[in-house]
């Protein structure tokens, strides 16, 4: 809650420019060991770098366990530039604010531990990003869905990939619920500002490369489905970035494994190594990947209305007539959760 508290200053672009997207390390294995999550964008940061050690699968199943501080944490440029993080808690390090990286240059990181162990990665090379040609949506009526694509025009350079990320913004009415008896809240509290709730895919890794399409376009790439619960516009923050050929490999690696579903009798999937080794033991596996990326946002709004199905309206809080309004709350900056902050474009 400390790392929360503290990172909400920074405001909308270290929620979605600077954030990472996790790599999930539940794999069986008997041995702990180091995982790096870290990112450098062309967006001004901060920017981070987060440092976990995975439990032994026989005391937890369930993937990470800590978070390694007082590390010695900093990046380098091929052009002799440094870029030093540091640390916020539990296992996170930033940058600070306003820093950015350029497109061209390729990055390393560079960590040591408190203990003295010392880890480098190799450099990855932040690639611009290319626009994005349309983004559109449809509604399925099998699910009562709205499918929401983009379409891309490849650069001409080969061996480019893509990632992409979304977060939907919920204006939010109610700031405060109070006990709730019986189902129903005793009290509810307005906001005193604006307020958005935010939800996101964090677990999600959507990618694509450009080996069957380089220099061509990439036509109804899949971002997420919005839900149809309202007849009310659906706001989506839409993220792109651009991936280095390494990048590609690992976060499809990733995906691959991810989805993949075997049966009980199959053998435990391996993890996936990314870009990092121990500068004295090249043998230790380190998991998780540190890269560089161009990254592009763009707002689009779901149009929920004409369609003839129908919404799956949910039951809002049911609260009681008051006769005099109680005083309103002041709208609670959460981390990755909620928000005073208008989203981009959103008054548009």
């Amino acid at each position: 809650m400390f790392f929360l508290r503290r990172i909400t200053r920074y405001g909308v672009f270290l929620l979605f420019c600077s954030c990472i997207t996790p790599y999930d390390a539940k794999v069986k294995e008997s041995v702990p060991r180091i995982v790096v999550e870290g990112l450098i964008t062309d967006q001004p940061g901060p920017h981070r770098v987060r440092i976990t050690r995975t439990g032994a699968f026989t005391n937890n199943p369930d993937g990470f366990t800590e978070g390694v501080e007082k590390a010695m944490v900093y990046a380098t440029d091929d052009a002799g530039d440094r870029i030093d993080f540091q640390g916020f808690g539990g296992g996170n390090y930033l940058t600070a604010s306003g820093v950015r990286g350029v497109v061209g240059r390729s990055y390393t990181l560079n960590i040591r531990l408190a203990d003295g162990r010392t880890y480098v990665s190799e450099p990855d090379l932040l690639r611009r990003v290319p626009p994005v040609d349309s983004i559109y949506s449809e509604y399925d009526p099998a699910v009562k869905k709205f499918n929401v694509y983009v379409d891309i025009t490849d650069s001409p350079v080969p061996g480019e990939g893509y990632l992409w990320k979304w977060t939907n913004y919920d204006f939010a009415q109610i700031c405060e619920l109070s006990k709730v008896v019986e189902g129903v809240p005793t009290l509810c509290r307005d906001c005193c500002t604006r307020c958005w709730d935010v939800s996101r895919c964090n677990n999600c890794v959507n990618v694509a490369g450009d080996q069957y399409v380089n220099g061509n376009q990439i036509r109804r790439q899949l971002i997420t489905a919005a839900p149809y619960d309202s007849r009310g516009r659906y706001y989506l923050l839409i993220e792109q970035r651009s991936l280095s050929p390494g990048a590609f490999r690992f976060w499809n690696s990733l995906n691959a494994q991810s989805s993949s579903t075997g049966g009980p009798f199959d053998a435990a999937p391996a993890p996936v190594v990314g870009n990092l080794t121990n500068t004295a033991d090249a043998s230790e596996k380190v998991l998780g990947f540190f890269g560089a990326s161009g990254v592009l946002l763009r707002q689009h709004w779901v149009n929920r209305n004409g369609v003839a199905d129908f919404p799956n309206i949910g039951m809002p809080p049911a609260c009681p007539a008051v006769t005099i309004p109680p005083p309103c709350v002041p709208c609670e900056e959460i981390a990755g959760r909620r928000t005073r902050i208008t989203p981009p474009n959103w008054d548009n």
